[in-house]
């Protein structure tokens, strides 16, 4: 099984790209260096501390908590536990209507961020609770997205470029089973909002000789999966209805052949 570096030495890795130093990291964390120091060499960090370093590192602070191996809390976590992999029913259309992600992003915009249901967050699924490896990192970050297996492997296969794998392989590649090689990270990477050089440096596996080949769209969708991991359920179904409603705009304008092949 791949080893997956220390959170410690993923921090330190991460504020030097952005040309920090600790004394720096530590101040623009307003944070006091001992605090930091502690942090480094491998004491479990508070989820304030974890916020204030997400902030200066430009990370989402629930995906800087994933990265720490602790549970999203409450306050951080998606608003709707039955939401799950509900986005990754819009594969389809954010892959293959061009555009799409522009059109559904304004929808998104403009729907009310409802209160969070009261209670605890969910629990994790049992075939979420990974071994600690590359893969699995990567995974929780897309879990972090309300991505189940299946809607990771549209995405890697409509987004990222990457093959057809079964929902199976994906978790595979979770519990360690499967290597997460240069390929699929490039691929998984398409769907996060994370750039390749931080990613590069979480899991510790080589991006140069990977062959990226990204939808041309994939910066615009992985924003708007993560704008979309704030609605409910039943607004995700919305966004559904908009998606297909696209799609079938766009039949209705092709050339009655085509239209056929289409449908």
């Amino acid at each position: 099984m791949q080893a997956l570096p220390a959170f410690g030495e993923q921090l330190i890795r991460l504020a030097e790209v952005r040309g920090l130093d600790r004394t720096a990291l530590a101040d623009r964390a307003f944070l006091p260096e001992a605090a930091l120091a502690s942090v480094i060499d491998g004491a479990e960090p508070s989820v304030e501390i974890l916020c204030r370093l997400a902030s200066v590192l430009s990370l989402h602070r629930s995906d800087l908590v994933v990265i720490s191996g602790q549970q999203v809390p409450i306050e951080l976590a998606a608003p709707d536990p039955n939401a799950r992999d509900r986005i990754g029913w819009l594969a389809w259309s954010l892959t293959y209507l061009p555009g799409a992600a522009t059109d559904l992003r304004e929808l998104v915009r403009s729907l009310p961020r409802l209160p969070r249901p009261a209670g605890p967050v969910a629990p994790t699924p049992p075939r979420h609770l990974y071994p600690k490896c590359p893969g699995s990192l990567v995974l929780r970050l897309l879990h972090n997205r309300c991505l189940d297996w299946m809607g990771i492997a549209k995405y890697l296969y409509g987004l990222g470029g990457g093959p057809a794998l079964s929902a199976s392989t994906i978790g595979m590649i979770g519990h360690g089973r499967e290597d997460l090689t240069p390929d699929l990270l490039a691929g998984f990477g398409a769907v996060l909002d994370i750039s390749s050089f931080d990613l590069s440096i979480l899991t510790g596996v080589d991006l140069s000789a990977a062959d990226p080949r990204a939808h041309p769209d994939a910066g615009e969708v992985a924003e708007l999966i993560w704008s979309a991991r704030q609605l409910t359920a039943e607004q995700l179904r919305l966004l559904g209805d908009r998606a297909h409603a696209i799609r079938h705009e766009r039949t209705e304008q092709l050339d009655p052949l085509h239209r056929c092949r289409c449908t």
